[in-house]
């Protein structure tokens, strides 16, 4: 059971829960079951929460206390980018009548969810002092990036030249400013 405390066997069922929330948003038929979407969300948190707590053995910064504050800014800064999510169904396919979303956070990014993703992790990783969590936060970003091409294709499918028109608006898919 070592397994259980290597922060890099957490890391793989985050990026597990990653892929799978792929297959999710690029088609219709695995998108259509919001309990799937729901567990492939849990999994992705699931490994990114476990990786950086004090049991999985990994190198830790030494900050004198500041951790706490920045990690805090950054974790509570992600759930905020976060909260446009809870109006959504997480990691399913685009719904034939859905609205496309534009304005709030929307308006500065096309993905403020997967912002949010980004900053909360970061935020928990400098919490807890973990240099293994805070090294991958490029790492979720990569597969977040690879996430989002994905489901703006199925996005530009079902949405059409609405989609087209807010991706020239909106340049930033994940990070605002950023047309990454």
């Amino acid at each position: 059971m070592t397994f259980l405390s290597n922060p890099f066997f957490w890391a793989l069922i985050s990026m597990f829960g990653l892929v799978g929330a792929g297959a999710a948003v690029s088609g219709k038929r695995l998108g259509r079951y919001p309990l799937f979407g729901i567990t492939i969300v849990a999994i992705f948190i699931l490994g990114r929460v476990i990786l950086v707590l004090p049991f999985c053995s990994q190198p830790r910064f030494e900050l004198d206390g500041w951790h706490v504050i920045v990690g805090g800014i950054a974790f509570i800064a992600g759930l905020i980018f976060c909260t446009p999510g809870l109006a959504i169904k997480p990691f399913t396919a685009p719904e034939d009548k859905m609205k496309l979303r534009t304005s709030g956070f929307y308006s500065i990014v096309r993905n403020p969810i997967y912002f949010g993703e980004l900053l909360w992790c970061l935020g928990w990783a400098i919490i807890f002092r973990s240099i293994i969590g805070t090294a991958l936060v490029p790492l979720w970003w990569a597969g977040l990036l690879i996430h989002v091409v994905i489901e703006e294709e199925s996005m530009e499918r079902e949405l059409g030249k609405s989609y087209l028109e807010y991706k020239k608006k909106v340049r930033g898919r994940i990070i605002p400013g950023l047309p990454l």
